[in-house]
Order: structure tokens, then C-alpha cells, then sequence
């Protein structure tokens, strides 16, 4: 079954407190070590993780002595689709369905319509539930 990667992980748990933070008032940028060390996570993937969110919009990068990062979108208007394209590159559940050149199996494959049919309903899934949802609890 499909399972969350740990950059995925970390994306969730850093935008969980940017959204805690937002709901106390504190808006002031938070670097990628405060991050790392309020999630526990590793500093390297983390900073990493939060670069790419802030280079999809999801995040907005402030620099200088004092920057870091804050939202940089409403996270209602972000599905977990949204997310896990851009920090795992697709949310297909199989590789041949976001690989242009076929797979080993491919002219023997029983399962293509099948698991086509599977796929497109979990993107549905997905892109239905949204991060302020997941988030919120």
C-alpha cells in the first residue's frame, strides 16, 4: 500500500506548526533550523523540503539576518495532491503510469485498465481532502 516518504513527513509536520504559529498571532519568519529542531527532524532535509515548498508557493521565503520562512498560501485552497506532486514528483500508484517509456511488463500487462481506473480515483481522493484539513485536529 501506498506510504507517506519521510520528505512528505516532514513537509506535513513543518507546515502543521507554520499553521499552529499563524493561529497564535506569530508571524514572524522561522528558519529552517527552528524547524528541523521544534519537528526533530533532520536539519539538511528539512531545509530542502521547505526550499521546495517556498519554490512552488506554498511557502514564502524572507532573507536576511532575520528571515526565514512563513505560509505563503492558504492551505485550504492546497490539496494533499498538490503536496505530494511537488515534493515526490507524482502521486501515480504505479511507475509506468507517470513513465513515458514503458515498463518490463508492459506487453504482457493484464492490469494496466485496472490499476488506470485505481489511480484515478485515488488522485480524486486526494485532491478532494485539503492540507488545513489534514492539518487540523
Amino acid at each position: 500500500m501506498q506510504k507517506l516518504n519521510k520528505k512528505l513527513e516532514y513537509a506535513l509536520m513543518a507546515l502543521k506548526h507554520f499553521q499552529d504559529s499563524e493561529g497564535l498571532n506569530e508571524f514572524a519568519p522561522m528558519s529552517a533550523k527552528h524547524i528541523a529542531e521544534i519537528t526533530h527532524s533532520p536539519y539538511e532535509v528539512t531545509a530542502r523540503v521547505l526550499q521546495i515548498l517556498s519554490s512552488h508557493g506554498i511557502l514564502k521565503a524572507e532573507y536576511g539576518t532575520q528571515g526565514g520562512y512563513r505560509l505563503g498560501k492558504d492551505l485550504s485552497k492546497v490539496s494533499i495532491l498538490d503536496l505530494i506532486n511537488i515534493i515526490e514528483g507524482t502521486a501515480d500508484l504505479a511507475k509506468c503510469l507517470s513513465s513515458e517509456k514503458d515498463c518490463d511488463l508492459s506487453k504482457n500487462c493484464t492490469i494496466i485498465s485496472p490499476v488506470q481506473n485505481l489511480n484515478k480515483k485515488v488522485h480524486n481522493f486526494y485532491s478532494s481532502i485539503s492540507l488545513k484539513e489534514v492539518l487540523h485536529v
